[in-house]
């Protein structure tokens, strides 16, 4: 059985931020182009990006000074410039850090998708590369949350504190199922849209018939969509896009409307003692697409509720474990409320140095 689609309510809460810049034509018609945003060119230095011992670049964004060391892990389908709005600030209280899984931002591609336990391999060599030794606080929005998880299963005595915003759960696919069976069940036979339009690039170029800088009639690996990326991110995304491989580029496409398992992140007896714990979650209200079945409307609330039920049991794993809903955001809460995520990575970082002391 080949991997599980996303939740079709939460595919393209990321595609401003999508690993190649591509997406069906039809997302882009009618949109007005956001002003050029020169901060963002930070996002286009290699200067902290470190190169695995099988030969992949890891980009890395770091910015600011001082202990312990902030780990911003984004959710599927975005890369570093996710969190530009979070990031800087963060960088005036502490160093902290944003990288890029394979094939997304300016990482080097792999020719298969990579599961979570794969991606945090790639975190975890990517800092011992970079002599980025902590302590940690880890951060991870969305699918990020899974990898903050296993982080710390596999550092435990280096991380010492964590945020997860609106995080994905261990075992969600079949945790949801069991609570709206309809509503997933639904979703599991209406893919997005723009599937058809990946699938048939990602064809494309596993046939040959599609390769970088060469004709591109479908505009697969064109950028469609606006951005307020300046001149400098736009050509480094440009020249990582040009050397990448065709499998390369296929695993990326593939990966975008694709759910990583999230059975992975299973464990049971982990325990964070009283190492400072901030979920948020976002208030925002759960509905499907303009072609949504009436009927299924209802099963919409059960899904929310069992995700606010996973939000507690993950809470509970430290002592100081707390849940704070973020009235009328979004799922992606570091674009719609940055502040909120700065002040709890700020007070977690606090917290972790206090207990240092």
């Amino acid at each position: 059985m080949g991997p599980k689609r996303a939740p079709r309510w939460t595919v393209g809460l990321s595609l401003a931020c999508l690993p190649l810049g591509v997406a069906p034509t039809a997302f882009a018609q009618g949109t007005t182009p956001p002003a050029v945003d020169p901060s963002l060119a930070a996002y286009a230095s290699t200067k902290d990006s470190v190169r695995l011992p099988d030969g992949r670049t890891v980009h890395l964004v770091c910015m600011g000074k001082g202990s312990p060391v902030v780990i911003l892990n984004t959710g599927a389908n975005a890369w570093s410039v996710a969190w530009h709005g979070v990031q800087p600030a963060v960088g005036f209280k502490t160093r902290v850090c944003a990288w890029d899984r394979a094939g997304y931002g300016l990482s080097t591609g792999v020719p298969k998708p990579q599961a979570i336990d794969q991606t945090t391999t790639d975190l975890r060599a990517a800092l011992r590369v970079g002599r980025i030794v902590g302590p940690y606080v880890v951060v991870g929005a969305s699918m990020g949350g899974l990898e903050s998880l296993l982080l710390a299963d596999r550092e435990p005595s280096k991380v010492v504190g964590m945020v997860l915003v609106d995080p994905s759960f261990p075992d969600q696919s079949a945790r949801l199922h069991r609570a709206a069976p309809k509503l997933m069940a639904w979703d599991d036979t209406h893919p997005p849209p723009f599937v058809p339009f990946l699938e048939k690039c990602i064809a494309a170029l596993r046939t040959g018939k599609l390769r970088p800088g060469g004709a591109d009639p479908d505009g697969c690996l064109r950028q469609q969509l606006p951005s307020p990326f300046p001149p400098e991110l736009r050509a480094a995304l440009d020249k990582a896009r040009a050397e990448a491989t065709p499998e390369s580029l296929a695993s990326a496409m593939e990966g975008m409307h694709t759910e990583p398992s999230a059975t992975i992140a299973i464990r049971s007896g982990r325990n964070y003692g009283n190492m400072p714990l901030i979920i948020l979650k976002a208030e925002g209200v759960m509905q499907g697409p303009p072609d949504f079945p009436a009927d299924l409307q209802s099963e919409f609330p059960l899904a929310a509720a069992e995700g606010r039920r996973a939000d507690e049991e993950l809470a509970a794993l430290s002592t100081r474990g707390v849940v704070r809903i973020v009235p009328e955001s979004p799922h992606d809460i570091a674009s719609a409320q940055p502040q909120v995520v700065i002040d709890a990575i700020n007070e977690v970082v606090d917290a972790a140095r206090g207990a240092k002391r």
